[in-house]
């Protein structure tokens, strides 16, 4: 029945033309009218890697995050090199919670491409979020050394580091207080936030 209506809203158009109209309507933010089009479009083929990746992306917008990861990785099996849904789909996980598999997701990701802003901003993000201060200033220090300064990541890279130091320092003056566990509790969502 669905079909039948999305046929009397799109009669004539094809999948390509339907993909490119979806587009324009993502440019103008008009998510339900894109994701109509791009339905419409995957039921003419399922396996239509523009069609996959487009569904995964609006589906993670509007927070329908099992959905997306289910397109995005149907597209991944089609185009497993691809270094934005890759990192995509590790942003689903980490959007729905699931921190570890993004990380394991950026870190497949980074080793074909180890200089990978968003990857490194987010393995590093994830790393100081575990407390693993070390492994976090590694990723975020590669980031600040291959990204150039106008890159966006490089910015909140050097925030996180920021964070991460100031964080340091107030654990240092509260060793051996309780003052220390609301420090360390405070670091994940306040570095979140710089993200946001």
């Amino acid at each position: 029945m669905e079909d039948l209506k999305v046929d009397s809203v799109y009669p004539g158009f094809d999948q390509s033309e339907l993909l490119a109209l979806a587009r324009l309507d993502l440019d103008k933010g008009n998510i339900e009218s894109a994701l109509s089009k791009v339905k419409k479009a995957l039921s003419m083929e399922e396996n239509n890697p523009d069609a996959l990746s487009m569904i995964g992306k609006i589906y993670a917008q509007i927070g329908l995050y099992e959905k997306s990861k289910v397109y995005l990785k149907k597209y991944l099996k089609l185009q497993p090199e691809s270094v934005t849904e890759n990192f995509q789909y590790g942003m689903v996980h980490f959007d729905s919670g699931d921190r570890d598999t993004a990380l394991s997701v950026w870190n497949e990701l980074l080793e074909s491409n180890p200089t990978h802003p968003p990857s490194l901003f987010y393995k590093g993000l994830v790393l100081a979020q575990k407390d693993d201060i070390a492994d976090a200033r590694k990723a975020l220090g590669i980031l600040l050394q291959s990204a150039p300064a106008d890159n966006l990541y490089f910015g909140k890279a050097k925030e996180l580091l920021q964070s991460l130091e100031s964080r340091n320092a107030k654990l240092n003056k509260y060793a051996n207080s309780k003052e220390e566990s609301e420090v360390t509790k405070s670091l994940p969502e306040n570095a979140y936030k710089v993200i946001n």
